[in-house]
C-alpha cells in the first residue's frame, strides 16, 4: 500500500513538473513564420524594393494584401518592433496594396452595411437569450445589461467565445445584480477582499436571481439591498463558479 502510494505520488508530482515546463516555455523571439512566403522583419531594415509598408489597424486591409500577395506568389514581411517586440504591420507589393486600398474604398458602404446587420443580429440573439433565461427580468435590467456585458468590443463576459450562451446570461445578470443591488461595491470601498465580499452578497444574488428566473415566488425588496450595511449572510457559499464569475 505503501509502496502504491509513492508511486502515485511520483506520477503526480512528475505530471506537475510536466505541466509547469510546457507553462514556462518561452515564445521564440524573433517569431518563426512556417510559411515560405512570409517572412519577418524588423522596422530598421530597408524596404525590398517595389514594396510599401501597411500599418496595422484596417482588417481589411491588412487581410487582403497577405493573401493577395501570397496568392501572386510573392513574399509577405510581418514587421516587427525590435525592442518593444510589437508588430508593426506588413510590407507587401505597392501594385497590391493600391489595389486593396481602392476595393477598400468602393466596399466601405457595404461593409459597414454587413457589421450592422450583423451586430443587429447578435443584439437581438443576446437579448432573446436574456428574456428565455430571465422572464420575469425588469426591462430597464435587460436594457442595461445588454449595453454593458454584450457590448461589442468591450472584452466583458457576454461576449467571450469561451462559455456557452447560457453560461454567459448567468454570469452577466450575476454581476448586474452584484453592482446594482447589493452592497457589493461599498464592501470594496469599505477595504473587503474581492471574493469576500462576493461571498457576503451571494445569498441575495441568488434571491434576485430566481425571482428573475422565476425560481421564487418571494418578494425581493431591491431598496433595501443598497443598503452597505451586509445582512446575516451565509460566508461559506459553495457555488464557487458563480462567486469566481
Amino acid at each position: 500500500m505503501a509502496a502504491s502510494n509513492r508511486s502515485s505520488r511520483r506520477k503526480t508530482s512528475n505530471s506537475s513538473a510536466g505541466r509547469k515546463k510546457r507553462r514556462s516555455k518561452p515564445r521564440p523571439w524573433p517569431p518563426v513564420s512556417d510559411d515560405p512566403l512570409e517572412k519577418i522583419c524588423f522596422k530598421k531594415e530597408p524596404i525590398p524594393e517595389g514594396y510599401v509598408f501597411v500599418p496595422k489597424g484596417d482588417v481589411y486591409i491588412t487581410r487582403n494584401c497577405r493573401v493577395k500577395t501570397k496568392e501572386s506568389k510573392q513574399t509577405v514581411y510581418a514587421v516587427y518592433d525590435k525592442s518593444s517586440k510589437w508588430s508593426l504591420g506588413l510590407r507587401v507589393p505597392s501594385d497590391i496594396y493600391e489595389t486593396v486600398s481602392q476595393s477598400a474604398t468602393e466596399t466601405a458602404d457595404s461593409r459597414a452595411y454587413a457589421v450592422k446587420v450583423r451586430d443587429e443580429r447578435d443584439q437581438a440573439h443576446s437579448r432573446q437569450l436574456l428574456r428565455t433565461q430571465f422572464p420575469l427580468m425588469p426591462e430597464d435590467s435587460l436594457e442595461k445589461i445588454l449595453d454593458h456585458a454584450f457590448l461589442k468590443g468591450s472584452g466583458r463576459v457576454g461576449r467571450t467565445a469561451m462559455k456557452t450562451d447560457a453560461k454567459k446570461a448567468n454570469l452577466a445578470v450575476e454581476a448586474y445584480i452584484r453592482h446594482n443591488c447589493t452592497p457589493y461595491d461599498a464592501l470594496l470601498n469599505d477595504g473587503l477582499g474581492r471574493l469576500e465580499a462576493r461571498k457576503a452578497v451571494w445569498d441575495t444574488v441568488r434571491a434576485i436571481k430566481a425571482t428573475w428566473e422565476r425560481k421564487s415566488v418571494e418578494p425581493v425588496d431591491v431598496v433595501d439591498l443598497r443598503s452597505p450595511t451586509p445582512p446575516d449572510l451565509d460566508m461559506q457559499s459553495s457555488d464557487e463558479d458563480c462567486l469566481m464569475s
